[in-house]
């Protein structure tokens, strides 16, 4: 007599039997890692528009030592317009990701 014979665990092919366990979820998990993903990047465009105000700041503080307005005000002005583009482009991908 076969002392395996009444292993409830293993069914007739050898394959552990998964009675107990829930099936998978594969919605519910697709969803939550869109939720990170959208997460993810909408930090990542935080600390990128972050970066671009240190460095408006850091400009505007070598206007004050350089006393050279004329460059630094274009420079100044330039990267306004990239601040404003990157903050759309960073609302654009808030809407994307909701």
């Amino acid at each position: 007599m076969n002392p395996y014979n009444n292993f409830n665990a293993i069914n007739k092919n050898n394959i552990p039997s998964n009675k107990n366990v829930p099936p998978f979820d594969y919605e519910s998990t697709a969803a939550k890692l869109a939720i990170l993903g959208g997460f993810l990047a909408t930090l990542g465009d935080a600390i990128s528009t972050y970066a671009a105000v240190l460095a408006l700041e850091g400009l505007q503080q070598s206007k004050i030592t350089q006393n050279d307005n004329g460059k630094n005000d274009d420079r100044i002005n330039e990267l306004e317009k990239q601040i404003k583009y990157l903050t759309k482009e960073i609302n654009k991908q808030k809407r994307v990701n909701k």
